[in-house]
């Protein structure tokens, strides 16, 4: 069953999933360290080619890096949590690229294809846990897009903020309290808005009591009043 965390691990896409199981299994993947910065390119093409990563300590980003070097950053991926390397490039045309880039110092074990196979195929709830992995990916890939593609920067963060309250319940109060370690950096980054056009309209929110920021939480104080925003056809909140 999909619980509030896993929906904020989608939405939220800095925050870790739940650990797996192949941590019992890294003993027959291969160690590799990665310093901030550095990153994963390497396509799975063979059985015998590295295909799935179990991230022992540390963080990676999973981004399309184009032409100009400009890179479009789809999910992150943290300690215990694990992701599939590309396939065949399938998802690298031309010059662009797809990369798994450590944010910090990182360590990852990586398995091969014939070798996830054999440890997944006697054992269904490792099977299902990486499906967990995979799903998880689209589920990630499909809300940004869903929250980015045809909305503008207004509607790109009432939707988000709208979509983090429809998976829990409020308090007694009625406040929605969002664990968020999302700066506003981060923020921008996700929902593809500018980080000067992003803090006016959280600071606009902010001021008229609909949300309030912590380090470590995003409390929604006011949905009706977030709800009305969001269904407007171009709100404009400052």
């Amino acid at each position: 069953m999909t619980t509030t965390h896993d929906y904020d691990a989608i939405l939220i896409p800095t925050l870790p999933f739940k650990k797996l199981r192949f941590a019992d299994y890294i003993d027959q993947a291969r160690k590799r360290k990665l310093f901030k910065g550095e990153y994963i390119d390497h396509p799975c093409t063979d059985k015998d080619d590295r295909y799935f990563y179990y991230i022992e300590k540390g963080q990676l980003k999973c981004c399309f890096e184009n032409e100009d070097g400009a890179q479009i950053v789809l999910y992150y991926r943290n300690e215990g949590n694990a992701f599939q390397a590309e396939y065949h490039r399938f998802a690298s045309i031309g010059k662009n690229r797809m990369k798994f880039i450590a944010t910090k110092d990182t360590i990852v074990f990586a398995f091969t294809m014939q070798q996830l196979f054999d440890i997944v195929r006697d054992d269904f709830e490792l099977f299902d846990e990486l499906m967990y992995v995979v799903h998880m990916s689209f589920a990630q890939i499909g809300h940004r897009i869903g929250n980015t593609g045809i909305h503008s920067s207004s509607k790109r963060i009432l939707t988000w903020l709208t979509k983090l309250c429809e998976v829990r319940e409020p308090d007694a109060g009625g406040v929605y309290r969002i664990e968020c370690n999302l700066t506003l950096q981060a923020l921008s980054d996700i929902l593809l808005v500018h980080i000067t056009t992003c803090s006016k309209l959280m600071s606009a929110l902010e001021t008229q009591g609909v949300v309030e920021r912590t380090k470590t939480h995003l409390l929604v104080k006011d949905y009706e009043r977030l709800l009305a925003y969001r269904n407007e056809e171009n709100p404009m909140l400052y």
